[in-house]
């Protein structure tokens, strides 16, 4: 079944303002018309040649002159010079006066063409002015990056765009604004989310339409909060208490300890993995049942001859301690806990009131936010901005994030029903595409031969711990020289590639359709993408169970929409674990998707349901395909299911081994980018290749693609100006059929890796604006190996979402529920 409501993320600002930004559309057209009269010259040469020739033969007085135009024509000479050179012999000779009036007219439309360039420059530059100008604008570019936010103010007061520095700006200024037109993103200061209601029988429309304002919503970044409670906590070592970790485990002999741990090059909280020697656990023995220590009792036991606070920090930081009181992830308030835990501390001791000044500036300027129009948000934003560098500082924490550490996303409270019926027919066929061309387990990166060497390992024996059962596998795989790609699981979607890549010389490839055997099974997915003139075009697919509403639940205090999503699982979601220790991109405060949750160490909060890391034990039933995680206590199955991170790399190690085995026979993350790039570097990329659409039935399921090699794009050349650039580009745009609007990434050499930095996001580009000339040329000199250019699908002819007046560019993400691999598991 269809999950009762859609996630919709709508662009802020109007889709319509776009014509006006790139101001292309005369230049597309002037441009086309000039290729055309080319053309026809082009196609005119060998007449006028030849004609030239015959009249050069009866007409010895002008014989030369007329041998010298045969010649300038021939060769492609500069067309005004030739006419001016030549005029008298032009008008003379009837025989020439076609090619004679077409050449005439091209370097007519040539000098036209460069009054127009410029003005039309000048034209998407006001038009930009006025856009950057927008209140929601500016107020995004605040909470997106706030150096960025000067440039645009300065920018839309009309400072004169004549220095280097001036137009990097500029640049950045139009990115920032075609990226709120036009690319939908998630957790963007740029986007709106809302959730749409589905019905059937004709009661909803095909449109997206809001029948309300938006409603701000501001969150403070609590994966950055993490990290600085952590090194406070170690600042400030005497007032806390501390225990030995319950993750442990023996591996031949040697004792072990288990955490995750926060990387202070990523920016998320707690996306590493630390294994580390524990050599004599008296040393944490407490001398009650509660196992806590106080610092003066761990600080004797730790030895004379060592720096103690340094010892300390490598204890925390590698898992080995943890510390209490701790900041509860769920709470709604995380930072009204930090101070008031500061405070506090500052009451007894002087060395923590550094801290309280930029934690209650913090707080002071985010609670000011909600009593303050969005003309002093700015001014706000600075001083949160301002605290967490102070505290950072202060705290001696490098965070990833410099500044905008404020996240903000509008929430559209109330968007009109669509139609149920298109959205389930879309659902139906993406699952058919899932089950016959890329098979229920498409990601999962382990090999058969892996998964038979673990299950005969596993055999005969009890449940393993979970740490037991991530050395066995980290051993075999380390032992490994298996091809993943082997896999029978890999197979379908191979398959499907090797028909891509012989098919792609066609001009759109439709692939058969195959519906489901009878008695197949469902399986739960996600699909983000766009609904147009009765297709969907999709963008991704993802892993379902409500993993995509977890991070859009935030955004509403409304608990009726999340019930009535998590009943379409039919009570899979009550027995379901999830993590909610680890911090994804953005994360305000998820909600409790799944009713269990799986805790890193004994807490106060713990349900009776919820279980520890350490409590889960994995088992392979004979007639299973795969492991599955039990919970240790009652031996009931523990389904897991994680909804914050989207992006594995993100992942602890032993949270990825354990979510991909677990939901290894569901759909994972899958988009025919990454498998396309695959395919083209182990095909060898070295010109060119042109992916057409590709369609299977309803569903676009891949735009047209052009892979080009760095080394084959047109690159600017120091003396040329920016319409000498312009026309190159052009040419060579046209010469291989590029369309004009496209999205364009760049890519590194290794295919496969979800690079979640600048460079693999989607960069809007017009080739006929003017406005964006320049800043083509710099893309594609900065450093990558392969750019990819797709299509804009849909364009913007098309009204994604409208308020009733406007309309602007969206994308829906719709869920197919399933619990058939909960009632196959029990």
């Amino acid at each position: 079944m269809i999950v009762p409501y859609l996630v919709a993320r709508i662009n802020n600002v109007p889709l319509d303002a776009l014509a006006a930004l790139t101001a292309s559309q005369e230049v597309e057209a002037a441009a086309v018309a000039i290729v055309a009269l080319r053309r026809r010259l082009a196609d005119m040469q060998a007449d006028v040649c030849d004609t030239l020739f015959r009249l050069a033969s009866t007409d010895e007085v002008r014989y030369r002159e007329l041998i010298d135009l045969k010649r300038r024509i021939f060769k492609g000479a500069d067309l005004g010079d030739m006419l001016a050179r030549h005029a008298s012999l032009l008008a003379r000779y009837p025989d020439l006066y076609d090619w004679h009036r077409a050449a005439a007219a091209l370097v007519e439309r040539e000098r036209a063409f460069e009054s127009l360039f410029a003005q039309t420059l000048e034209d998407g530059r006001r038009a930009a002015r006025v856009l950057a100008r927008a209140p929601n604008f500016l107020t995004a570019l605040g909470f997106t990056r706030g150096q960025v936010l000067d440039a645009a103010r300065a920018y839309a007061d009309g400072i004169a765009v004549t220095d280097k520095k001036a137009l990097n700006d500029e640049e950045t200024i139009i990115r920032y604004l075609t990226r709120a037109i036009v690319k939908v993103s998630p957790f963007s200061s740029f986007t709106s989310v809302g959730f749409v209601p589905l019905r059937s029988g004709g009661e909803g429309g095909d449109t997206l339409v809001s029948s309300g304002g938006l409603a701000d919503c501001f969150g403070l970044d609590r994966s950055a909060i993490l990290k600085l409670f952590e090194r406070f906590v170690l600042k400030h070592h005497r007032h806390w208490r501390y225990r030995l970790t319950s993750n442990a485990h023996v591996v031949d002999g040697t004792d072990y300890a288990y955490l995750f741990t926060d990387r202070a090059e990523v920016y998320p909280y707690r996306t590493g993995f630390a294994k580390s020697v524990l050599r004599d656990r008296s040393l944490y023995a407490a001398a009650d049942s509660s196992d806590w220590l106080d610092w003066s009792t761990l600080e004797a036991r730790l030895g004379q001859q060592v720096d103690k606070p340094a010892l300390l920090a490598r204890l925390v930081g590698a898992g080995v301690l943890h510390y209490a009181p701790r900041l509860d992830d769920q709470r709604r308030d995380m930072l009204a806990d930090f101070l008031a835990l500061a405070e506090d501390l500052a009451a007894r001791d002087a060395a923590v009131l550094p801290a309280l000044a930029p934690l209650r500036g913090i707080a002071g300027a985010f609670a000011a936010l909600g009593r303050t129009e969005p003309a002093g948000w700015p001014a706000l934003q600075d001083q949160i901005h301002q605290g967490f560098h102070a505290l950072a500082e202060h705290l001696d924490c490098p965070l990833v994030k410099a500044t905008g550490m404020l996240y903000h996303d509008s929430f559209i409270p109330a968007l009109s029903p669509l139609r149920q019926e298109p959205i389930a027919r879309f659902a139906t066929q993406l699952h058919e595409f899932i089950a016959h061309y890329l098979g229920p387990n498409f990601n999962t990166g382990f090999s058969d031969q892996l998964l038979q060497r673990v299950r005969a390992a596993m055999a005969g024996r009890e449940p393993l711990s979970v740490f037991a059962f991530h050395e066995l596998v980290q051993r075999e795989l380390a032992a490994t020289t298996d091809d993943p790609s082997k896999s029978s699981q890999m197979r379908p979607v191979i398959d499907l590639f090797d028909e891509i890549w012989a098919r792609r010389g066609e001009d759109e490839i439709e692939l058969a359709a195959a519906p489901p055997a009878e008695g197949a099974r469902s399986m739960a997915f996600a699909a983000y993408g766009h609904v147009q003139d009765g297709t969907f075009i999709l963008n991704n697919i993802d892993s379902g169970f409500l993993r995509c509403y977890s991070r859009f639940f935030t955004f509403t205090e409304d608990p009726a929409v999340l019930e009535e999503c998590r009943a379409a699982y039919e009570g899979y979601l009550e027995h379901a674990y999830d993590f909610h220790d680890t911090c994804g991109f953005n994360t305000g405060r998820r909600p409790r998707i799944c009713a269990r949750r799986v805790w890193l160490q004994p807490a106060a909060e713990q349900a009776p349901d919820d279980v520890l890391l350490a409590d889960l034990r994995v088992d392979w039933p004979t007639a299973a395909a795969y492991p599955r995680l039990l919970d240790g206590r009652s031996g009931r199955p523990a389904p897991l299911r994680h909804t914050g991170l989207f992006v594995k790399e993100l992942y602890p190690r032993i949270l990825e081994l354990l979510l991909r085995l677990n939901m290894a026979d569901e759909p994972s993350y899958f988009a025919f980018r990454f498998a396309l790039h695959k395919m083209l570097a182990d095909a060898g990329l070295d010109e060119m290749v042109r992916i057409p659409r590709i369609r299977y039935r309803d569903l676009v399921l891949s735009r047209a693609q052009w892979w080009i090699p760095r080394e084959q794009l047109p690159q600017r050349r120091a003396s040329e100006s920016t319409l000498q650039f312009f026309r190159r580009l052009d040419d060579w745009r046209r010469a291989h059929g590029l369309p004009q609007q496209a999205f364009v990434r760049r890519h590194t050499d290794k295919p496969l890796e979800r690079d979640i930095s600048n460079m693999k996001k989607p960069l809007f580009i017009d080739f006929s604006s003017p406005l964006m000339i320049r800043m083509i040329g710099r893309v594609f000199s900065t450093d990558f190996d392969v750019l990819s250019l797709e299509e804009m699908l849909p364009d913007q002819q098309h009204a994604f979402a409208s308020d009733g007046a406007r309309r602007y560019a969206s994308e829906i993400l719709f869920e197919h529920a399933s619990t058939e691999s909960f009632r196959r598991n029990t």
